[in-house]
């Protein structure tokens, strides 16, 4: 008689949420992180995730509610009074709080908001003044400041204070201000600690430091962090007053945030979530994508349609339309790939653009040589048509070299007209070539057959 395998924590969960009192639950989950009870949630409906979150301490439940994705945490805010959700929210990080209160509607947002603590809501109001994809809107405006005219010992005391205050527990270096509250330095905490008391703040720190303005897209504020290795930036104001700190694990978040934005426009799914669950609003992003890719096949039969007489002539001209139009395809996204990669990371830039283009055109051209010959062949062996062989190794040849540098192209004159250069990619990109691909290849047909 085989074992029954041992029921899932889900399946765990699930059975102990209908039942009163909930110890056993709480126990369970006692020493789950708040990751993993997230992904609990993710499989539950909303009913049960109210349930689920009302047995877990309000510090955790907190701490699950910022590691959930935005349509479940909106679908599961959407259920519980602003007073209540205010006081999960109270316990989140600013930047978190910001986030949560920045997905709901306009008015639960307004009542959520009202019932934060004053000084909290002050902090998360200020954050909400920016777009959530800037350095302002991801900063964290607790931050460890001491003045310039300090000296190590005044300044190590008021750190204290400011940290036992707000309960700071993630903070790798003070940032030194002026009187006027502009960032003039900053001093790392171990030379902080190692220095003598009694020597001024001024003569340890290190003068000018990196620093990104409030309005800097949150993609650049990742960038400048890989590049310069930091594990904290400062945010400024236009006139370098100190608001902020972003660190490095928001810059984690930021770099996933935009692969899966990037991703969903590679595929012409847009932003859609993994887990989303509305059909509509899945319809609504995928649709226009599939729209223009059909459009662009029916384009590619209408041409078809009216050179069919190629096709009665010499049927054999069929056999070889897939193969030609799926390398242009896969050649013009692996170009266009690099290329938006390489916009990312800063590895590719606008002033790059003409020798990118004579290197994309001589990369092109080898690989549409390499594939040409060796498709002449295949024809050749499969029809033993030579004419045939050779019309069908010069349309790949050109095809190939039209996709890849499409593939360069387009996303370098999206990123030129601020448009996101990752949807000239997926549908947008195979769909040109389908319709380039079929009509190069008849046109060859025509001009070496008949």
């Amino acid at each position: 008689m085989e074992e029954q395998a041992a029921p899932s924590l889900e399946e765990r969960v699930r059975a102990h949420l209908g039942e009163e009192p909930s110890s056993q639950l709480t126990l369970m989950l006692e020493s789950l992180e708040a990751v993993k009870i997230a992904d609990i949630f993710y499989n539950l409906g909303v009913p049960d995730q109210q349930r689920l979150l009302g047995v877990i301490p309000q510090q955790r439940g907190a701490a699950v509610l910022s590691e959930l994705d935005h349509p479940t945490l909106e679908n599961l805010a959407a259920q519980l009074s602003p007073g209540r959700l205010a006081e999960y929210i109270a316990l989140m990080e600013p930047d978190d709080a910001a986030d949560v209160i920045g997905i709901l509607a306009p008015d639960r947002a307004e009542d959520t908001l009202s019932a934060l603590p004053s000084p909290f809501r002050d902090e998360v109001t200020l954050l909400l003044a920016y777009s959530p994809e800037t350095a302002g809107g991801i900063m964290d405006p607790d931050v460890v400041r001491v003045r310039s005219n300090q000296t190590v010992s005044e300044a190590i005391e008021e750190i204290r204070r400011y940290v036992e205050r707000v309960e700071l527990d993630d903070f790798f270096a003070a940032f030194v201000v002026d009187v006027n509250h502009r960032l003039v330095g900053v001093v790392p905490n171990w030379k902080m600690l190692i220095s003598d008391g009694q020597v001024p703040v001024v003569d340890i720190m290190l003068p000018d430091p990196i620093t990104v303005d409030a309005n800097l897209d949150q993609e650049e504020v990742s960038r400048l962090v890989r590049d310069h290795d930091l594990v904290s930036v400062p945010v400024v104001n236009a006139y370098r007053q100190l608001i902020g700190r972003i660190t490095i694990d928001d810059v984690v978040d930021v770099i996933e945030e935009e692969h899966h934005e990037d991703l969903g426009h590679f595929t012409g799914t847009g932003t859609e979530a993994v887990r989303e669950i509305s059909v509509l609003q899945t319809l609504r992003v995928r649709a226009p994508w599939l729209v223009m890719a059909l459009g662009g096949q029916m384009l590619a039969a209408v041409i078809m349609h009216l050179r069919q007489d190629f096709l009665v002539t010499l049927p054999q001209l069929a056999f070889f339309i897939p193969a030609v139009m799926a390398m242009g395809g896969n050649t013009g996204i692996q170009s266009a790939s690099l290329v938006i990669r390489g916009l990312a990371t800063g590895e590719v830039r606008l002033s790059h653009f003409w020798r990118r283009l004579g290197r994309e055109v001589l990369i092109a051209l080898a690989i549409g040589v390499i594939f040409a010959l060796l498709l002449i062949g295949g024809s050749i062996l499969l029809t033993g048509h030579i004419m045939l062989g050779l019309v069908v190794g010069l349309a790949t040849l050109v095809t190939i070299s039209i996709a890849s540098t499409a593939g360069m192209v387009i996303p370098m004159m999206l990123q030129r007209m601020k448009m996101d250069p990752a949807l000239a990619t997926g549908p947008f990109l195979t769909t040109l070539n389908d319709v380039v691909g079929v009509l190069i290849y008849l046109l060859v047909a025509y001009w070496i057959l008949f």
